[in-house]
């Protein structure tokens, strides 16, 4: 790679990992009690399938962020993702997706964390994930 290129792109990818650590931490039981936001009627689109007729697993990212709250989105940015899929999903199966929603406190320098839980409104388990965050850099900070 040309020295002129690297220094252009280097602040962007040197010294940072890919892939983060792994979380081994377990993803706990999330349901109607427990979730704080829930977003119900989600239906694959016949884009969101694979030749196997179902969905492609990088619809179900999207789907777990239609229950993560707005104001995580317009003040964090995603960090960190883990998922455990469950089963598969079909083109004719409608989903809910859960969310519970940890503040992690100004000791973690203002982070998110939030559990997912993607099910059918039949109610077998399809993904569970975790999601972290960190507060979106001001303009005023990045420049």
């Amino acid at each position: 790679m040309p020295d002129d290129v690297r220094a252009e792109i280097g602040p962007y990818f040197i010294e940072r990992s890919a892939v983060m650590e792994e979380d081994g931490r377990k993803l706990p039981k999330l349901d109607d009690g427990t979730a704080h936001h829930v977003r119900t009627g989600l239906t694959p689109r016949w884009s969101d399938l694979d030749v196997n007729q179902h969905v492609n697993n990088v619809k179900y990212i999207g789907w777990i962020l239609e229950s993560a709250p707005v104001s995580i989105l317009e003040s964090h940015e995603l960090a960190g993702l883990t998922l455990e899929y469950r089963r598969e999903c079909g083109k004719d199966d409608v989903l809910q997706s859960l969310t519970s929603v940890t503040d992690q406190g100004e000791d973690e320098g203002g982070g998110m964390e939030c559990e997912h839980l993607l099910r059918l409104e039949t109610g077998p388990e399809i993904v569970k994930g975790r999601t972290a965050w960190r507060p979106k850099q001001s303009a005023s900070k990045s420049s």
